[in-house]
């Protein structure tokens, strides 16, 4: 007779081996979703390098530069007056088309619209008054009004899009078509011998409108009513408008104000070796904008549920992810400036040791991974830009005093201090109120 602890009962079946849950997440359709969002956003940082490489090699010094302070500027003043309507799209626009309310879309729509035309003549009184002031932005008013006008448009448009459920083709025309339309405007303005500042600008607000009228065939036009309503009726933009105003200042000042500290410190000659190294170090972003994609919604969900244990898991990934991400773009700097005056030419070896000033810089960024996204699902974004704000503050203070002291390298220094500040504040904060451990380990 068999002993019965010998005898085989229900039995627990084995679980997934590590194969078969690594093919079951990237087959899902989330998975592929986020795969090509972050594909896209790859090539698009790719783009914009290849773009400012095209201008830097192609164009005079003094061209270059002045180009991009007026490209400088025009995303300022979009980002800071018209970037909150891309969050205004997003937040309202899926409500009111989930519910059915066309004339609610509608006035979303309207609002959007008239604060882009409100802006967009605001710029262009105010730009003789800026020239008269210090020549603060180069060119003609109403080519640098449109730039303004347009790069607002297309946020809103973009938002637009993404409420049409266009998320991923929403993301191609802005981050794709126009780094590349610039460039293709440079070479063919080298080639026809018209390698100029005015060309240029005026070349750009054609590929401005160009994706502008892109992003318009992928708006939500037919799920809205366009009806006369009081004031009372859009409230709710108004109201959701202004904190993000302040927010959006002080985010578009920390990646536009070094720009124009060393135009007007240094030289405008200097500008073109700066922006070809902020914009490689812009490639270091990228890890902190996939673990956002890849996490964000799950630290959403863990926060609304008070769940710590698995809010401080994802804070652990996002860190570790972003992190990777860092070494593989860093990696390439040090193999010294032969890349950079390959990629770059005579700017290139300037280029470098400023790339590895401002790399250095979004180090903490990337320590601290989703730090942002955190801050915004917790509740915390008025913290966020109080933190941000103060790092101004002190881009402001020291970039001018070390610029002048070392040139772009002081700038670059005070714009890398004021980038780590920001997110090691913030960081510091959320460990306090949320009794989180932010970083890699």
């Amino acid at each position: 007779m068999d002993d019965p602890g010998n005898i085989p009962g229900p039995q627990t079946p084995p679980g997934p081996g590590l194969r078969a849950r690594v093919l079951r997440l990237a087959s899902g359709p989330k998975a592929m979703k986020i795969a090509g969002l972050t594909v896209l956003r790859v090539l698009a940082a790719l783009g914009s390098l290849i773009s400012v490489m095209a201008i830097v090699r192609l164009f005079p010094a003094n061209a270059a530069g002045e180009f991009f302070v007026f490209l400088a500027m025009a995303q300022f003043v979009a980002g800071a007056a018209l970037g909150p309507l891309l969050t205004l799209a997003i937040r309202f626009g899926p409500v009111h088309r989930t519910d059915g309310d066309r004339e609610a879309l509608g006035r979303l729509i309207l609002f959007g619209g008239g604060a882009i035309g409100l802006v967009t003549g605001i710029v262009l009184l105010a730009h003789p008054l800026v020239m008269r002031a210090g020549a603060l932005v180069p060119g003609e008013a109403w080519i640098f009004a449109a730039a303004a006008g347009l790069t607002g448009a297309m946020a809103f448009l973009g938002g637009l899009a993404r409420v049409n459920d266009k998320v991923i083709a929403a993301i191609v025309p802005e981050n794709i078509l126009r780094p590349a339309g610039l460039a293709l405007a440079a070479i063919t303005l080298w080639l026809t011998g018209a390698a100029a500042f005015p060309a240029l600008s005026a070349a750009y607000g054609l590929v401005l409108l160009t994706v502008c009228a892109v992003l318009a065939a992928m708006g939500p036009w037919r799920s809205a009513r366009f009806a006369l309503a009081g004031l009372a009726a859009y409230r709710p933009y108004f109201k959701a408008y202004g904190p993000l105003v302040a927010y959006g200042l002080v985010s578009t000042a920390l990646t536009t104000f070094d720009i124009l500290i060393v135009s007007h410190v240094v030289s405008v000659e200097a500008v073109p070796a700066y922006k070809a190294a902020l914009q490689y170090a812009m490639l270091l972003t990228t890890g902190v904008i996939f673990a956002n994609l890849i996490y964000g919604p799950q630290i959403a969900i863990a926060h609304a549920k008070s769940d710590l244990p698995t809010l401080q898991r994802l804070a652990r990934s996002s860190s570790r992810l972003a992190l990777g991400f860092y070494a593989l773009a860093f990696a390439p700097l040090l193999t010294g400036p032969f890349l950079f005056e390959l990629a770059f030419g005579e700017a290139g070896r300037q280029a470098w040791g400023l790339a590895l000033i401002l790399c250095a810089g979004r180090f903490v960024n990337a320590w601290f991974g989703s730090v942002t996204n955190i801050a915004n699902l917790s509740g915390r974004t008025t913290l966020l830009a109080l933190m941000q704000g103060a790092s101004v503050v002190i881009l402001l203070a020291l970039g001018p005093v070390l610029g002048a002291q070392l040139g772009s390298t002081g700038v670059a220094i005070a714009s890398a201090l004021a980038i780590s500040s920001w997110a090691a504040a913030t960081s510091i904060m959320l460990q306090q109120r949320l009794k989180l451990k932010m970083g890699p380990i």
